[in-house]
Protein backbone atom coordinates (compact mmCIF):
# COMPACT_ATOMS: atom_id res chain seq x y z
CA UNK A 1 0.00 0.00 0.00
CA UNK A 2 2.85 2.34 0.84
CA UNK A 3 4.49 1.59 -2.58
CA UNK A 4 1.24 2.19 -4.50
CA UNK A 5 0.69 5.55 -2.79
CA UNK A 6 4.24 6.70 -3.60
CA UNK A 7 3.80 5.76 -7.26
CA UNK A 8 0.54 7.73 -7.58
CA UNK A 9 2.12 10.81 -5.94
CA UNK A 10 5.11 10.71 -8.33
CA UNK A 11 2.82 10.46 -11.39
CA UNK A 12 0.77 13.45 -10.18
CA UNK A 13 3.90 15.59 -9.77
CA UNK A 14 5.16 14.70 -13.27
CA UNK A 15 1.77 15.62 -14.85
CA UNK A 16 1.74 19.03 -13.12
CA UNK A 17 5.28 19.82 -14.41
CA UNK A 18 4.34 19.08 -18.03
CA UNK A 19 1.28 21.31 -17.76
CA UNK A 20 3.32 24.22 -16.44
CA UNK A 21 5.87 23.81 -19.26
CA UNK A 22 3.09 23.79 -21.81
CA UNK A 23 1.66 27.03 -20.37
CA UNK A 24 5.07 28.67 -20.54
CA UNK A 25 5.45 27.68 -24.21
CA UNK A 26 2.01 29.07 -25.04
CA UNK A 27 2.83 32.38 -23.37
CA UNK A 28 6.12 32.60 -25.33
CA UNK A 29 4.29 31.83 -28.58
CA UNK A 30 1.74 34.59 -27.96
CA UNK A 31 4.54 37.02 -27.14
CA UNK A 32 6.39 36.15 -30.37
CA UNK A 33 3.23 36.56 -32.43
CA UNK A 34 2.56 39.97 -30.86
CA UNK A 35 6.16 41.03 -31.62
CA UNK A 36 5.84 39.87 -35.22
CA UNK A 37 2.60 41.78 -35.67
CA UNK A 38 4.18 44.89 -34.15
CA UNK A 39 7.20 44.69 -36.43
CA UNK A 40 4.99 44.19 -39.47
CA UNK A 41 2.89 47.18 -38.45
CA UNK A 42 6.06 49.29 -38.01
CA UNK A 43 7.31 48.23 -41.45
CA UNK A 44 4.01 49.17 -43.06
CA UNK A 45 3.93 52.53 -41.30
CA UNK A 46 7.53 53.18 -42.34
CA UNK A 47 6.80 52.35 -45.99
CA UNK A 48 3.73 54.57 -45.97
CA UNK A 49 5.57 57.44 -44.30
CA UNK A 50 3.41 57.39 -41.20
CA UNK A 51 4.79 58.39 -37.79
CA UNK A 52 5.80 55.46 -35.68
CA UNK A 53 4.64 54.78 -32.19
CA UNK A 54 6.20 57.17 -29.69
CA UNK A 55 6.75 54.36 -27.21
CA UNK A 56 8.69 52.30 -29.71
CA UNK A 57 12.46 52.69 -29.87
CA UNK A 58 13.32 50.24 -32.69
CA UNK A 59 14.37 53.03 -35.09
CA UNK A 60 15.46 55.46 -32.41
CA UNK A 61 19.16 55.93 -31.87
CA UNK A 62 20.02 56.67 -28.31
CA UNK A 63 22.80 59.26 -27.99
CA UNK A 64 24.35 61.02 -25.12
CA UNK A 65 22.90 64.38 -24.17
CA UNK A 66 26.20 65.97 -23.24
CA UNK A 67 27.43 69.30 -24.64
CA UNK A 68 30.13 67.59 -26.71
CA UNK A 69 27.57 65.30 -28.36
CA UNK A 70 25.30 68.28 -29.11
CA UNK A 71 28.22 70.20 -30.66
CA UNK A 72 29.14 67.19 -32.73
CA UNK A 73 25.57 66.85 -34.00
CA UNK A 74 25.45 70.57 -34.83
CA UNK A 75 28.67 70.24 -36.79
CA UNK A 76 27.39 67.27 -38.73
CA UNK A 77 24.12 69.12 -39.39
CA UNK A 78 26.02 72.08 -40.84
CA UNK A 79 28.09 69.79 -43.02
CA UNK A 80 25.03 67.97 -44.31
CA UNK A 81 23.27 71.29 -44.93
CA UNK A 82 26.27 72.58 -46.90
CA UNK A 83 26.37 69.38 -48.95
CA UNK A 84 22.63 69.68 -49.60
CA UNK A 85 22.95 73.32 -50.69
CA UNK A 86 25.85 72.48 -52.99
CA UNK A 87 23.93 69.59 -54.50
CA UNK A 88 20.88 71.80 -55.03
CA UNK A 89 22.98 74.49 -56.72
CA UNK A 90 24.58 71.89 -58.95
CA UNK A 91 21.15 70.54 -59.79
CA UNK A 92 19.92 74.02 -60.75
CA UNK A 93 22.98 74.57 -62.94
CA UNK A 94 22.51 71.23 -64.68
CA UNK A 95 18.83 71.97 -65.20
CA UNK A 96 19.67 75.30 -66.82
CA UNK A 97 22.23 73.59 -69.05
CA UNK A 98 19.65 70.99 -70.05
CA UNK A 99 17.12 73.73 -70.89
CA UNK A 100 19.73 75.58 -72.95
CA UNK A 101 20.68 72.40 -74.80
CA UNK A 102 17.03 71.64 -75.51
CA UNK A 103 16.43 75.15 -76.84
CA UNK A 104 19.61 74.95 -78.93
CA UNK A 105 18.53 71.57 -80.31
CA UNK A 106 15.09 72.95 -81.19
CA UNK A 107 16.65 75.99 -82.87
CA UNK A 108 19.10 73.79 -84.73
CA UNK A 109 16.26 71.57 -85.90
CA UNK A 110 14.35 74.60 -87.19
CA UNK A 111 17.51 75.88 -88.86
CA UNK A 112 18.07 72.52 -90.54
CA UNK A 113 14.48 72.51 -91.76
CA UNK A 114 14.95 75.98 -93.22
CA UNK A 115 18.25 74.89 -94.77
CA UNK A 116 16.55 71.90 -96.36
CA UNK A 117 13.84 74.15 -97.75
CA UNK A 118 16.50 76.51 -99.11
CA UNK A 119 18.66 73.81 -100.69
CA UNK A 120 15.70 72.06 -102.31
CA UNK A 121 16.26 71.99 -106.06
CA UNK A 122 13.96 74.60 -107.66
CA UNK A 123 12.08 72.90 -110.45
CA UNK A 124 11.82 74.50 -113.83
CA UNK A 125 8.53 76.21 -114.49
CA UNK A 126 7.50 76.01 -110.82
CA UNK A 127 6.52 79.68 -110.70
CA UNK A 128 2.92 80.82 -110.61
CA UNK A 129 1.28 80.64 -114.00
CA UNK A 130 1.01 83.92 -115.86
CA UNK A 131 -2.31 85.58 -115.26
CA UNK A 132 -2.92 83.73 -111.97
CA UNK A 133 -2.66 85.22 -108.53
CA UNK A 134 -1.35 83.41 -105.50
CA UNK A 135 -4.24 82.87 -103.08
CA UNK A 136 -4.16 84.75 -99.83
CA UNK A 137 -1.97 87.65 -101.10
CA UNK A 138 -3.83 90.73 -102.35
CA UNK A 139 -2.75 92.28 -105.64
CA UNK A 140 -3.39 96.03 -105.77
CA UNK A 141 -4.18 97.65 -109.07
CA UNK A 142 -3.45 101.20 -107.91
CA UNK A 143 -1.58 102.94 -105.08
CA UNK A 144 -3.30 102.49 -101.76
CA UNK A 145 -2.12 105.82 -100.35
CA UNK A 146 -4.40 108.78 -101.11
CA UNK A 147 -2.36 111.84 -102.03
CA UNK A 148 -3.44 115.47 -101.86
CA UNK A 149 -4.38 117.12 -105.17
CA UNK A 150 -1.58 119.08 -106.85
CA UNK A 151 -1.90 122.87 -107.18
CA UNK A 152 -3.21 124.20 -110.46
CA UNK A 153 -0.59 124.37 -113.17
CA UNK A 154 1.74 121.92 -111.44
CA UNK A 155 2.10 118.21 -112.06
CA UNK A 156 2.66 115.93 -109.12
CA UNK A 157 4.38 112.57 -109.63
CA UNK A 158 2.43 109.47 -108.85
CA UNK A 159 3.12 108.07 -105.38
CA UNK A 160 5.53 105.14 -105.31
CA UNK A 161 4.05 101.89 -104.11
CA UNK A 162 5.98 100.12 -101.39
CA UNK A 163 6.95 96.47 -101.52
CA UNK A 164 4.66 95.83 -98.56
CA UNK A 165 1.66 97.03 -100.56
CA UNK A 166 2.68 95.09 -103.65
CA UNK A 167 3.20 91.79 -101.84
CA UNK A 168 0.44 92.19 -99.26
CA UNK A 169 2.89 92.34 -96.35
CA UNK A 170 2.98 94.40 -93.21
CA UNK A 171 4.95 97.67 -93.27
CA UNK A 172 8.71 97.27 -93.01
CA UNK A 173 9.81 97.90 -89.44
CA UNK A 174 13.55 97.30 -89.72
CA UNK A 175 16.20 96.11 -92.16
CA UNK A 176 19.05 93.75 -91.40
CA UNK A 177 22.44 94.37 -92.98
CA UNK A 178 25.78 92.60 -92.90
CA UNK A 179 24.80 88.97 -93.46
CA UNK A 180 27.77 86.83 -94.51
CA UNK A 181 25.60 83.95 -95.73
CA UNK A 182 25.77 84.80 -99.44
CA UNK A 183 23.76 81.74 -100.50
CA UNK A 184 20.81 82.53 -98.25
CA UNK A 185 20.74 86.20 -99.27
CA UNK A 186 20.88 85.24 -102.95
CA UNK A 187 18.06 82.74 -102.50
CA UNK A 188 15.89 85.34 -100.79
CA UNK A 189 16.56 87.89 -103.55
CA UNK A 190 15.82 85.32 -106.26
CA UNK A 191 12.51 84.33 -104.69
CA UNK A 192 11.52 87.98 -104.26
CA UNK A 193 12.32 88.71 -107.92
CA UNK A 194 10.41 85.63 -109.02
CA UNK A 195 7.29 86.68 -107.12
CA UNK A 196 7.51 90.26 -108.39
CA UNK A 197 7.67 89.06 -112.00
CA UNK A 198 4.56 86.97 -111.44
CA UNK A 199 2.77 89.94 -109.87
CA UNK A 200 3.78 92.09 -112.83
CA UNK A 201 2.32 89.62 -115.31
CA UNK A 202 -0.90 89.43 -113.29
CA UNK A 203 -1.14 93.22 -113.21
CA UNK A 204 -0.71 93.47 -117.00
CA UNK A 205 -3.38 90.86 -117.56
CA UNK A 206 -5.77 93.05 -115.57
CA UNK A 207 -4.87 96.10 -117.62
CA UNK A 208 -2.39 97.79 -115.24
CA UNK A 209 0.59 98.14 -117.58
CA UNK A 210 2.37 100.79 -115.49
CA UNK A 211 2.09 98.76 -112.32
CA UNK A 212 3.31 95.66 -114.16
CA UNK A 213 6.35 97.54 -115.47
CA UNK A 214 7.18 98.84 -111.99
CA UNK A 215 6.96 95.33 -110.57
CA UNK A 216 9.18 93.96 -113.34
CA UNK A 217 11.78 96.69 -112.73
CA UNK A 218 11.91 95.83 -109.05
CA UNK A 219 12.23 92.16 -109.90
CA UNK A 220 15.13 92.90 -112.26
CA UNK A 221 16.93 94.88 -109.55
CA UNK A 222 16.62 92.00 -107.07
CA UNK A 223 17.74 89.40 -109.58
CA UNK A 224 20.85 91.41 -110.42
CA UNK A 225 21.61 91.78 -106.72
CA UNK A 226 21.20 88.02 -106.34
CA UNK A 227 23.75 87.44 -109.12
CA UNK A 228 26.18 89.83 -107.41
CA UNK A 229 25.64 88.05 -104.10
CA UNK A 230 26.57 84.72 -105.69
CA UNK A 231 29.92 85.96 -107.00
CA UNK A 232 31.98 85.01 -103.86
CA UNK A 233 30.65 81.45 -104.16
CA UNK A 234 31.21 81.28 -107.91
CA UNK A 235 34.85 82.34 -107.54
CA UNK A 236 35.66 79.09 -105.76
CA UNK A 237 37.55 76.35 -107.59
CA UNK A 238 34.48 74.10 -107.54
CA UNK A 239 31.39 76.29 -106.99
CA UNK A 240 28.50 74.60 -105.13
CA UNK A 241 25.80 73.14 -107.33
CA UNK A 242 23.11 75.16 -105.58
CA UNK A 243 24.96 78.43 -106.35
CA UNK A 244 25.34 77.48 -110.03
CA UNK A 245 21.69 76.48 -110.24
CA UNK A 246 20.43 79.76 -108.80
CA UNK A 247 22.79 81.67 -111.08
CA UNK A 248 21.21 79.98 -114.09
CA UNK A 249 17.68 80.63 -112.81
CA UNK A 250 18.46 84.32 -112.18
CA UNK A 251 19.89 84.69 -115.68
CA UNK A 252 16.85 82.95 -117.12
CA UNK A 253 14.46 85.40 -115.45
CA UNK A 254 16.62 88.34 -116.57
CA UNK A 255 16.47 86.88 -120.08
CA UNK A 256 12.65 86.92 -119.92
CA UNK A 257 12.77 90.50 -118.67
CA UNK A 258 14.93 91.40 -121.67
CA UNK A 259 12.42 89.81 -124.02
CA UNK A 260 9.58 91.72 -122.41
CA UNK A 261 11.06 95.20 -121.95
CA UNK A 262 14.46 95.46 -123.68
CA UNK A 263 13.57 94.28 -127.17
CA UNK A 264 15.61 91.09 -126.91
CA UNK A 265 14.62 89.01 -129.94
CA UNK A 266 16.18 86.46 -132.22
CA UNK A 267 14.86 88.27 -135.28
CA UNK A 268 16.04 91.77 -134.30
CA UNK A 269 19.45 90.97 -132.78
CA UNK A 270 20.37 87.29 -133.18
CA UNK A 271 23.96 87.69 -131.91
CA UNK A 272 22.93 89.20 -128.58
CA UNK A 273 20.03 86.78 -128.28
CA UNK A 274 22.30 83.73 -128.72
CA UNK A 275 24.90 85.19 -126.35
CA UNK A 276 22.29 85.66 -123.62
CA UNK A 277 21.01 82.14 -124.26
CA UNK A 278 24.51 80.74 -123.79
CA UNK A 279 24.91 82.70 -120.55
CA UNK A 280 21.76 81.07 -119.21
CA UNK A 281 22.87 77.57 -120.20
CA UNK A 282 26.45 77.90 -118.93
CA UNK A 283 25.83 77.27 -115.17
CA UNK A 284 23.54 74.33 -115.90
CA UNK A 285 26.11 72.80 -118.25
CA UNK A 286 28.76 73.09 -115.53
CA UNK A 287 26.49 71.13 -113.18
CA UNK A 288 25.80 68.37 -115.71
CA UNK A 289 29.54 68.11 -116.46
CA UNK A 290 30.46 67.67 -112.79
CA UNK A 291 27.53 65.79 -111.25
CA UNK A 292 28.09 62.48 -113.05
CA UNK A 293 29.00 59.02 -111.84
CA UNK A 294 30.14 55.94 -113.70
CA UNK A 295 27.92 52.88 -113.82
CA UNK A 296 27.92 49.50 -115.48
CA UNK A 297 30.20 46.53 -115.17
CA UNK A 298 33.20 48.32 -116.71
CA UNK A 299 32.25 51.78 -115.51
CA UNK A 300 31.84 53.13 -119.02
CA UNK A 301 28.28 54.48 -118.68
CA UNK A 302 27.85 57.87 -117.06
CA UNK A 303 24.81 58.57 -114.88
CA UNK A 304 23.71 62.04 -113.84
CA UNK A 305 23.14 62.80 -110.18
CA UNK A 306 20.13 64.64 -108.79
CA UNK A 307 21.64 68.06 -109.45
CA UNK A 308 22.69 67.02 -112.94
CA UNK A 309 19.17 65.83 -113.75
CA UNK A 310 17.67 69.06 -112.42
CA UNK A 311 20.11 71.14 -114.48
CA UNK A 312 19.37 69.10 -117.59
CA UNK A 313 15.63 69.59 -117.05
CA UNK A 314 16.16 73.35 -116.59
CA UNK A 315 18.08 73.60 -119.87
CA UNK A 316 15.40 71.63 -121.71
CA UNK A 317 12.65 73.79 -120.20
CA UNK A 318 14.53 76.96 -121.22
CA UNK A 319 14.93 75.67 -124.78
CA UNK A 320 11.28 74.66 -125.00
CA UNK A 321 10.10 78.07 -123.76
CA UNK A 322 12.26 79.82 -126.36
CA UNK A 323 10.70 77.72 -129.11
CA UNK A 324 7.12 77.37 -127.91
CA UNK A 325 6.67 80.10 -125.28
CA UNK A 326 5.02 82.53 -127.70
CA UNK A 327 2.33 80.10 -128.77
CA UNK A 328 -1.16 81.39 -128.00
CA UNK A 329 -3.84 78.76 -128.41
CA UNK A 330 -6.62 81.31 -127.90
CA UNK A 331 -5.82 83.11 -131.16
CA UNK A 332 -6.02 79.85 -133.04
CA UNK A 333 -9.31 78.90 -131.38
CA UNK A 334 -10.85 82.31 -132.05
CA UNK A 335 -9.85 82.09 -135.71
CA UNK A 336 -11.82 78.88 -136.20
CA UNK A 337 -15.09 79.16 -138.13
CA UNK A 338 -17.79 76.71 -139.02
CA UNK A 339 -20.52 76.63 -141.64
CA UNK A 340 -23.54 78.73 -140.78
CA UNK A 341 -21.76 80.90 -138.26
CA UNK A 342 -22.61 84.11 -140.07
CA UNK A 343 -26.30 83.19 -140.28
CA UNK A 344 -26.58 83.06 -136.49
Amino acid sequence: MILAGATALLAQQQGGGDQEAMLRQQRALQSNRAEIERLIDLRMRHDLGLPKDQNDDVFTRRVESSSQAIDEMDRRLREETAVTDQTRRRFDELRKEVDQLRNAAASRLQEEERERSFITVPTSGSRISYGEQEPGIPMPTQPSAVSAPAPSGESKPAPRISDADLLGLDPVQAQIHGSEDHMRVAQALFKAGQVLLDRGESARNRGSAELGRELDDRARERLQRAVDELQPLLEQKAPPFVALFYLGRCRELLFRYGERHEGLSLGKNPAEYQQREQQVREPFLQITARDVSKAGERGQAQVLGSWGEAAQAAVEHFRWMNLRGGYDVRAKIESLTWPGEGER
